[in-house]
């Protein structure tokens, strides 16, 4: 399978619920190797949340790409990846 044949193929969790999308991977081009995959849990134009899964988290890839966790972990994960990467607010006060 080709690398552009396999981006947008549906993520399904292990009870066969739909996650998201493959948005990107990273591949290890020297072995032939599939690192990480990145999906996308947003919907229809919505706010997009992206997550790196690792081949751990794989059970299986072909029609769909099903992980060997559930949606749960997969929205709990997401959460986490944002908070670590959420922008501090700044307080702009004027100054005499």
């Amino acid at each position: 399978m080709k690398v552009s044949e396999f981006l947008g193929t549906r993520v399904l969790d292990k009870n066969g619920f739909e996650i998201g999308k493959v948005v990107d991977m990273f591949v290890e081009p020297k072995k032939g190797v599939i690192n990480n995959i990145v999906i996308s849990t947003g919907e229809f134009g919505l706010r997009r949340k992206d997550l790196e899964i690792t081949t751990d988290d794989i059970e299986g890839m072909g029609d769909y790409v099903i992980l060997n966790i559930e949606k749960a972990e997969v929205e709990e994960r997401v959460e986490e990846a944002e908070e670590k990467t959420e922008k501090p607010r700044v307080k702009l006060e004027k100054s005499d």
